[in-house]
């Protein structure tokens, strides 16, 4: 029975670090590129936890890509675009295939902006060198990527300040002087009198009925 128990509770505790683990996860990125000029492909997946974790796949499928995406036909461009797991948004990037010549393992960073609202805004991405490109060496055919990759939230500032607007004498053209601040009767003088008005007439009438009775 104890043992039944345990095996509950471990159950129970894995169960419980999945779904803590899934709501750290803001989205998962596929990472497709065109290391062959013309083919993209799937080589990895960023997990955007924190810190980002790139896990690095065997070659899959090929991407839908939307419409609206623009991937770089020039052979001359190593171009890589992801696309999120959550909203299916994607992101082409591309930069001169140059920068991989000669690299077996070249550096690349993916830099992904987010709202406030963990929602995808931008995407800036480096790889390899712009010292290759002096290099004339053809680009190794499959680099195993050094990956590192950051999220940065876009953080709300400070609310300015505003002041008046300056009221200026049009025949002067310089600021006028402010007017003094009004007192309470002088502001509201014409709804107060009637009002006192009122109290005074009305309370002399039963004075003059009382008396007539007499």
């Amino acid at each position: 029975m104890r043992v039944l128990n345990r095996s509950v509770a471990l159950l129970l505790l894995c169960s419980l670090a999945c779904v803590v683990a899934e709501s750290l996860v803001l989205d998962t990125l596929r990472v497709y590129d065109n290391l062959n000029p013309g083919i993209y492909t799937q080589r990895g997946e960023l997990i955007l936890t924190d810190p980002v974790q790139y896990s690095s796949l065997a070659i899959q499928g090929s991407p839908i890509v939307d419409a609206d995406t623009k991937l770089p036909e020039d052979p001359s461009m190593y171009a890589v675009l992801l696309k999120s797991q959550k909203t299916d948004s994607q992101f082409a990037l591309s930069l001169p295939r140059c920068r991989l010549n000669g690299e077996r393992k070249p550096k690349e960073t993916f830099v992904v902006h987010m709202g406030q609202d963990d929602s995808l805004l931008h995407v800036h991405y480096s790889a390899g060198s712009s010292e290759n490109c002096k290099n004339t060496q053809i680009p190794v055919e499959s680099p195993a990527f050094s990956t590192s990759a950051v999220v940065k939230r876009r953080v709300q500032g400070p609310t300015p300040e505003l002041a008046m607007a300056a009221n200026i004498d049009l025949s002067t053209g310089k600021e006028k002087e402010p007017e003094p601040q009004k007192s309470f009767l002088v502001k509201y003088w014409y709804y107060i009198v009637p009002i006192v008005l009122l109290l005074m007439l009305g309370g002399e009438e039963p004075q003059q009925e009382g008396n007539t009775r007499r």
